[in-house]
This record gives structure tokens, C-alpha cells and sequence, in this order.
């Protein structure tokens, strides 16, 4: 029996020992980069070290450093959470990947999913339960990996002596992670029998803004071919990077708070310590006021969305959407019709009976229901900008929006939330609920949407082209609004609906519309 029948593989750094399970290979915890602690912290990911013998890679490593759920209280009537959480340590030490295939030889050449776990780029990892590669690598013959980044503070903390030693540019550590994962795959992927010149790298809210982010970067021509960003458009998103001189001026205002005279002391302090005392920061100024990644003039040489428009980013197939109810604006127990309906006269006032006709509603339930569809509409027109510059380019991309409900009452009355998509596409049977990580009773058409969605997603994977093997058309965008609504019956939005989407695409593209995901968006006339 060879060496990779055994879950036995060769790196660049040394061997690897995995474990079998099904027709899967799974190695779980392998180092794709030197550990960020003492003087490397706060600089760009360095090469792992190699090591002799087998390594064993049957366990997942530390997520980093973040917020902790101590203390989690559930709901009564709520079984099985415990279980359905990301069992993770949070360490410094925290640059690792996942690995699940499918793969009988080394020579197979599969296509390879990438995954960026959301977060907001200060929670999450690639160990979360939901986004265990089980359910996907085992249907469909896809390498799934997930890796863990940097977050927050020390994913993006940026200082003017950091500047300077770092050659002109600092902060964006976790984009340098994303990328060295890439290419850590990509140069040792074959070795599990993944495609090096097939990789898609598919990120969520906050990792689909950092994968817009690679999509952009010049850093990463070559590296991979595919990007799949699910919920997290940067252009017109609620995720924009900022200028580098803003989180420098933070970095020194950090610094002065905490009595930090230099940088070397900033290396040396603990980690924790650090972290409890920005927390104490962002508490005071605002989760807007924290750190968060820039426009360093490197991985990121200026403005997303001057790169974007001259056609300045990679060559790589898109695929980008979002939910249909992506986040809930209001309390859906507490809110009435006469409230929507008094929000529609003043947010939207020069076109109030049509937003009434788009987004009907007849109790407080629906009218909860629909204040999230107008936010979430209004996020999917950041998928379409993109895509429709894709195509101005001659490039590839591809548009939908979920509208799949959990079959129950309380789905239907609640929508298609934030992070929906995600146990179809990961094949985590019976999770989904209002958050995908609560228990869900999965019944027939459940089934057959996760055959839809693992269907299309794997094909992009493979070939770039999501279309194929009999499921409903879906048409690449060709400059308008071409979208594909996934649900049920998934179709192509017809273009008697696109007289909303072109309402709000209008005040987008004229700067006068701010969008609030975590309240009810409203018109902003521009000043």
C-alpha cells in the first residue's frame, strides 16, 4: 500500500501523517507559515520551518486570538449546540490549514476549494463545524482546505514605525496570510491529489471582503484562478478599506493608551493583555473605529474601487452573491405594518408607491421580513457592480441570490438569512436554522438544494463555468442584471423586477445612499 493510501503525504516541509475516514484523506493543522509571536508579530507571514519524521496532522490547531464564547447560554429548546461549535483553542500561534480529499492518487488533479471563514476578520476559523469539509469533499471530487488567519488587532494593527520598517507599508497582515495560504497550496496541493492550476478561493461576509481583497491585489496573479465571494461585496459593501495614514493614526493613538513606547515593546507584551486592552479601545470608539484592513500601497497599491474600475484586477472567473434577508433590521415581534410603511414615507420618498408594491406586507412578521429584503437587495447591487465591471473587462462572473427558506414556519416567516447558503455548500445535513450553526430537521427539498448548490459550486471549481449535468441555466452577467435566484425552483430574475434593482443601483452610483445591514437603510441626498 503506498504512502498516500495511507493518508501518508510529503510536503516542502516534511512528511505529513492524516487520517482516513470514508473515502476521504483528512489533515487537519498543518503550519503554512511561521508562528506570528515575538518579533515576528505585526509583520508578513515568514516561511514554516521544516521538521524530520512524520508530523501528525490529525488535529486542528489554534484559531487566533478573539473573542471567546465563555459564557454561551442557549435556548431551551435549543439541543445540540455545544456540538455544533467551533472546538477551538485561540493562540497567537495560529497559521494553519485543513485538508480533506477525495483524491485515490496524487495524480488525480482535482479542483481545489479554498476556504477564507467570515467573522468580520475579528471572529471565526477554519475549524468551525459548519464549514467542515466532510460533507463537500465527500460527494463531489473537490480538495476542500480551510485555513485560519490573523484577526483584528493583529490581523491589521498599523503604526508609522511599522511603515517604515516594513519598506512604506504596514498593517493588512491577514491579507498576507490569505495569500500565503494560497501559496502554500499551491505549491504542495498536487501532493493530495489537488489541481495547483485550479484553485478557487471562496470567502464569507468578512472573508469574502477579504477575498474581494485577493481578487484585487496585484500580489496575486497566478496563484489561483477562481475566486467565489459569498456575502461580502466591497464595492459599494459595507466592508471598504480604508487609508492606511487612518490606522496608522490609530496604531499611535493605541500605543499612547496603553504606554507602549515603541514597537519592540509593543512585540513583547502578551498577547491576551494586548488584546483585553483593544477591546477596552473598540468598546469606547466604536467597532468602525478599530483596525481593519487599508489601502497600504502594496497589497492593496490604491482604492478598491479604482482598481476595479480600470480594470486593474485578476484575471480570475467570479462567482458572487448573498443572501435574500441577509441580516434582521427589526424586531419582527414588536414591528408593525403602520411602522414599515411610515419608514418606506421617510427613507424613500420620492418613490414610496412602488416600494410598497415591491415589498408588500400585511402583518408586522412580513413587514420585519421585508425591511431585511429591501437592506439585502441593496447589498446584492455591490455583486452586480462588480460583476458587471468583470464583464466591461472581458472577464467572467457569475451573480445569484438565495431565496431557499428552511421548510418550516418560522423559515418562511423568516427568510433567507446571512450565511444561508453556507450547510448546503458544505453538505452539513440537518444545521441551518435562523444561524447555520443551530440544528435543523432537513426534509426532501433540503436535499435537493444541497445536490443543486454543491452541483454548481463544484463545477465553477472545475471548469469556471457553474453551468452543467441538467441543473436550471445560469447565465454569466453580460453587463446588466443578469442574477440567478437560488431557491426551489431557481431561474434567472426575470426583467420585470429589475425596475427596483435599477432604483437603487441609481442612488448607489450617485453617492447619495447610505446602507446600514444592522438597521434600516435610508437615502442620504448627496451634499
Amino acid at each position: 500500500m503506498s504512502n498516500f493510501e495511507n493518508a501518508k503525504v510529503k510536503v516542502s516541509q516534511g512528511w505529513l501523517q492524516g487520517y482516513t475516514e470514508g473515502n476521504l484523506k483528512i489533515f487537519k493543522g498543518i503550519p503554512y507559515a511561521a508562528p506570528p509571536v515575538g518579533a515576528l508579530r505585526f509583520r508578513k507571514p515568514q516561511e514554516p520551518g521544516r521538521w524530520r519524521g512524520v508530523r501528525k496532522a490529525t488535529q486542528y490547531s489554534a484559531a487566533s486570538v478573539q473573542q471567546v464564547m465563555e459564557n454561551l447560554e442557549l435556548p431551551a429548546n435549543v439541543h445540540g449546540v455545544p456540538q455544533l461549535l467551533a472546538p477551538s483553542q485561540y493562540e497567537e500561534d495560529c497559521l494553519y490549514l485543513n485538508i480533506w480529499t477525495p483524491a485515490k492518487t496524487p495524480e488525480d488533479k482535482l479542483p481545489v476549494f479554498l476556504w477564507i471563514h467570515g467573522g468580520g476578520m475579528v471572529a471565526g476559523s477554519g475549524c468551525e463545524v459548519v464549514c467542515d469539509g466532510t460533507g463537500f469533499a465527500s460527494r463531489k471530487d473537490v480538495v476542500v482546505v480551510t485555513i485560519n488567519y490573523r484577526l483584528g488587532f493583529l490581523g491589521f494593527f498599523a503604526h508609522p514605525d511599522l511603515t517604515a520598517e516594513g519598506g512604506g507599508t504596514s498593517g493588512n497582515y491577514a491579507l498576507y496570510d490569505m495569500r500565503k495560504a494560497c501559496q502554500w497550496v499551491k505549491e504542495n496541493i498536487a501532493q493530495f491529489g489537488g489541481d495547483p492550476e485550479r484553485i478557487t478561493v471562496a470567502g464569507q461576509s468578512g472573508g469574502a471582503a477579504g477575498t474581494g481583497a485577493l481578487h484585487a491585489s496585484p500580489l496575486m496573479k497566478g496563484l489561483v484562478q477562481r475566486v467565489s465571494i459569498e456575502s461580502g461585496p466591497i464595492y459599494w459593501g459595507f466592508m471598504q478599506p480604508q487609508d492606511r495614514s487612518v490606522m496608522e493614526q490609530r496604531g499611535v493613538e493605541f500605543m499612547k493608551r496603553i504606554g507602549c513606547g515603541s514597537i519592540e515593546e509593543l512585540r513583547s507584551r502578551d498577547c491576551w493583555e494586548l488584546f483585553d486592552a483593544y477591546s477596552e479601545y473598540v468598546n469606547e470608539v466604536g467597532f468602525g473605529g478599530g483596525f481593519g484592513f487599508c489601502v497600504d500601497g502594496e497589497f492593496l497599491p490604491k482604492r478598491y474601487s479604482e482598481i476595479m474600475d480600470a480594470g486593474e484586477f485578476n484575471d480570475f472567473d467570479v462567482l458572487i452573491g448573498s443572501c435574500s434577508q441577509e441580516f434582521p433590521c427589526v424586531d419582527p415581534q414588536k414591528f408593525t405594518v403602520e411602522e414599515y410603511y411610515a419608514y418606506l414615507e421617510e427613507a424613500f420618498p420620492d418613490n414610496v408607491e412602488n416600494m410598497k408594491r415591491w415589498y408588500p406586507a400585511e402583518t408586522g412578521v412580513q413587514a420585519a421580513k421585508q425591511a431585511s429584503t429591501i437592506a439585502s437587495d441593496i447589498m446584492l447591487l455591490g455583486s452586480v457592480k462588480l460583476a458587471q465591471i468583470c464583464s466591461r473587462y472581458g472577464r467572467n462572473a457569475w451573480v445569484w441570490l438565495m431565496s431557499k427558506e428552511n421548510e418550516t414556519q418560522r423559515g418562511r416567516d423568516a427568510g433567507s438569512p446571512h450565511c444561508a447558503e453556507m450547510p448546503y455548500v458544505f453538505g452539513r445535513v440537518d444545521c441551518g436554522e435562523r444561524n447555520p450553526f443551530f440544528p435543523y430537521h432537513w426534509v426532501g427539498a433540503d436535499y435537493d438544494f444541497m445536490e443543486l448548490i454543491q452541483g454548481y459550486w463544484y463545477t465553477f471549481c472545475a471548469t469556471g463555468d457553474p453551468n452543467g449535468e441538467g441543473r436550471p441555466q445560469w447565465d454569466k452577467n453580460a453587463g446588466d442584471l443578469e442574477i440567478c435566484e437560488l431557491c426551489n425552483q431557481t431561474h434567472m430574475i426575470p426583467a420585470e423586477q429589475f425596475d427596483k434593482y435599477r432604483y437603487f443601483y441609481d442612488k448607489l452610483s450617485h453617492n447619495d445612499y447610505i446602507v446600514s445591514l444592522f438597521g434600516l437603510p435610508r437615502f442620504t441626498p448627496k451634499k
